[in-house]
């Protein structure tokens, strides 16, 4: 198939039917669920990928989770590491505010076990959907990107990028680029839009002995990740005052503008990431 060329009059026609520039209505954007950026960016287009990106346990797939959960469009989870019982046990924690160790030790009263059951009957959830090919191949997570966007899906999460693995030639960095282009075209013919997470390689301390992941060039076996994504999302536990498990989260990268608009997310008593009620002035990145 031919790909169309485009001259500057089609391509400014393209952008005013995208952004309903010529009519009543709005842009067919697809919001993040992360308020913040939804506010400032509006979504992401369709067919457009991101990234959110941090270090091992500062808490990028319960920012996953909550983005879901706030979403009001259909959105889907592929993922790689943690099964249904790990992804079930903090739903039920973010619908009930039971911590979720006690549900998997089952030590809850009658009153918790009669939460957990009409949360599962609650119909809050029906536009979440979920995959899981745990240390899946490449094909298996574009199959489940096709089967997510045939139900009408229009955000696509993958759990995470560098856990991909078998289709390259012992070069992590040309594996991990060719996974995140392959899931994009995929995602891209269902007309959605695509986040991935990505881990933070372990950084060496800087002259002043700090080893603080702080950039996109912090991203792991980064390849051409930072040029493909629209948007880069970095995220970082920081100290609190208020002895509150804060992450604050920064737009690191847009293509769209907007870059480093921060904010904060606190993790409540059941372990889920809940958005800050204020913006805390603690130590920065």
């Amino acid at each position: 198939m031919t790909e169309e060329i485009f001259n500057v009059q089609q391509t400014i026609d393209k952008t005013v039917e995208v952004f309903y520039l010529d009519r009543d209505g709005v842009p067919e954007l697809v919001p993040l669920g992360l308020p913040p950026l939804d506010k400032e960016l509006g979504g992401l287009g369709t067919r457009s990928c991101g990234i959110l990106a941090a270090a091992t346990g500062v808490g990028k797939s319960s920012a996953m989770l909550a983005a879901m959960l706030q979403s009001t469009v259909k959105v889907g989870a592929i993922s790689l590491e943690d099964g249904p019982d790990v992804v079930g046990t903090r739903l039920l924690s973010a619908l009930t505010g039971i911590d979720s160790l006690r549900i998997r030790r089952k030590a809850l009263s009658k009153v918790e076990l009669s939460l957990i059951a009409k949360a599962r009957k609650t119909i809050k959830l029906n536009h979440m959907h979920f995959a899981y090919p745990i240390a899946g191949s490449l094909e298996q997570v574009c199959e489940a990107v096709n089967e997510m966007t045939a139900l009408g899906c229009k955000m696509i999460w993958v759990d995470y990028l560098q856990e991909i693995r078998g289709h390259g030639k012992n070069d992590r960095r040309n594996e991990v680029s060719e996974a995140m282009t392959r899931i994009h075209r995929e995602t891209a013919k269902g007309n959605a839009a695509l986040m991935m997470i990505s881990q933070f390689r372990r950084p060496y301390p800087d002259a002043k002995g700090n080893t603080r992941p702080v950039g996109i060039h912090h991203l792991k076996e980064s390849g051409d990740l930072e040029n493909k994504a629209r948007i880069i999302v970095i995220a970082q536990k920081q100290p609190s005052p208020d002895a509150e498990d804060r992450v604050r989260f920064k737009l690191a990268k847009s293509t769209y503008g907007g870059e480093y608009v921060k904010w904060d997310m606190v993790r409540d008593e059941s372990g889920t990431l809940r958005d800050a009620s204020f913006y805390s002035p603690t130590e920065d990145f």
